[in-house]
Order: C-alpha cells, then sequence, then structure tokens
C-alpha cells in the first residue's frame, strides 16, 4: 500500500513537469495549436517521465535525448516555427533545465542531504527554479503585449516560491531523520509545486487582465476624441448652412434690387 501511495506524487509530479514546459513554450512561441498529434505527443512524453521517476530505468545520456527529441516532436505539432527554432528550443530548455538540477543538487550536497532526500528535494527546487526562470523571462521579453503589475504585487509573488523552497528545505530535513514521513514529504512538495504553478498563472491572469484595462481606457478615450469630432463636424456642418441660408437671402435681395 505504501508503494502505491509513493507512486501518486511522482505521477503528479510528471504531470507539473509537462505543465512547466508547456509554460515556456508559451512564453515563447505564444498559444499552441491544439490537434490529436499534440495530445498524442504530450501522452508519450508523460509516459516516459513516469517510467523514469518510479524506476529510473533511463540512463542520463538517453534521458537528455528523449526529452530533447519528444519536446521537439511536440512543438512540431504544436507550433508553427521553423526546424531550425524547434531545435534551438528544446536543446536549450533541457539543457537548462539539466544545470539548474546540477546547480540545486551541489547545494543541497554542501547543506548536507542524504541520499535518500537528494532526489526528491532536488526535483522539488528545480522544479521552483523553471517556474521562476520562465515567469522571470516572460517579464523581460520585449515582444509580450502584457502591461506590466506594479512591483509591490510581483514581489508579492516571488515571495511565495521562496518561502515554499524555505518550508520544502526543513520537511525534506524532517524525512532525511524520520523515514516515516517520506509520503508527507513527497505529497508536500508536490502540493506546494501545484501552488506555486497556479500563482504564476494568476500573474498571468493579472498581467492580461491589466493590458485589458489599459486597452479599454485607449478605447474609451478614442471614442471620446471621435464624439468631439463628430460634434464639432456638426457644428462646422450647421455654420455652412446657416451661411449658405444667409447668402441665399443677400443674393435674393441684390437680385431684386437689381
Amino acid at each position: 500500500m505504501t508503494e502505491y501511495l509513493t507512486m501518486i506524487p511522482e505521477l503528479l509530479l510528471s504531470l507539473l513537469h509537462l505543465l512547466i514546459i508547456r509554460k515556456y513554450m508559451k512564453v515563447f512561441w505564444g498559444p499552441e495549436n491544439r490537434n490529436l498529434k499534440g495530445y498524442i505527443e504530450w501522452g508519450i512524453y508523460y509516459g516516459f517521465l513516469i517510467i523514469n521517476n518510479i524506476s529510473s530505468v533511463f540512463p542520463p545520456q538517453l534521458l537528455l535525448f528523449g526529452n530533447v527529441l519528444l519536446i521537439f516532436m511536440i512543438s512540431s505539432a504544436t507550433r508553427k516555427r521553423s526546424v531550425k527554432q524547434r531545435c534551438i528550443f528544446s536543446i536549450l530548455i533541457c539543457t537548462v533545465w539539466m544545470l539548474v538540477e546540477v546547480i540545486v543538487l551541489m547545494i543541497l550536497i554542501s547543506v548536507g542531504f542524504d541520499s535518500r532526500t537528494l532526489q526528491d528535494a532536488g526535483s522539488f527546487i528545480s522544479k521552483i527554479c523553471m517556474l521562476l526562470l520562465s515567469v522571470i523571462i516572460s517579464h523581460c521579453i520585449k515582444d509580450n503585449h502584457y502591461s506590466e503589475i506594479p512591483l509591490l504585487y510581483f514581489l508579492s509573488i516571488l515571495l511565495i516560491p521562496v518561502s515554499s523552497i524555505y518550508v520544502m528545505h526543513h520537511i525534506f530535513l524532517i524525512a532525511a531523520a524520520h523515514s516515516e514521513y517520506m509520503i508527507f514529504s513527497a505529497t508536500a512538495s508536490f502540493l506546494l509545486l501545484v501552488i506555486n504553478y497556479v500563482i504564476f498563472e494568476v500573474y498571468d491572469w493579472i498581467s492580461r487582465n491589466a493590458e485589458l484595462r489599459e486597452q479599454n481606457r485607449l478605447y474609451a478615450q478614442q471614442l471620446e476624441l471621435c464624439s468631439q469630432q463628430a460634434e464639432e463636424r456638426e457644428s462646422l456642418y450647421l455654420e455652412i448652412r446657416r451661411i449658405q441660408h444667409d447668402l441665399k437671402n443677400h443674393l435674393s435681395g441684390l437680385l431684386g434690387m437689381v
């Protein structure tokens, strides 16, 4: 029974891994084109991640190659981009994620984590770091049309992943000393990752909402200017009609005098 319970966080963490990859694709390439081929390839990638997370049967080289290949296939099915762009994105995202995991593991080893909790803690913190990186990149990309939210809100949102890392650090330390808390640590890591993902989705929603409010304000100003121009044209038209009427009367008087 315990083995089945430990598999549930692995299934959910693999799903969250896909959501993070999807978020990076959305940041760099915009909304995806939904089709059956894309769903099938997402499902294959999910199965690949589950097999590796549960049994770790793939060597590091094959795991990296599989990630790059599957991300390339998914981007080919869901995005209309050149082969060069898809190759660069697939290799870059996997390389960055691998470097983040290595750096996190080195830091955790220096802190004093043992081998039992090192993998779980490294997986959790690396995913948090990749989420943070996606938000920072989306905030800095010049082609992003979303409005920037106030700095205080942005810093408040960033406090959430930092706090999550602090909390999970101590939870993993407790799990390392007391093995009966291993399931709790895995479940808590998944829940905190979901919370962080939802928070960053809320951040995107706030940015889109701020952009919509800004557009509505500009549209209201344009409507007001158009209304003013219409009133000015109407008054000019009435003035021209008055001048024409007066001129016609004046010409009629001159004609009578003649």
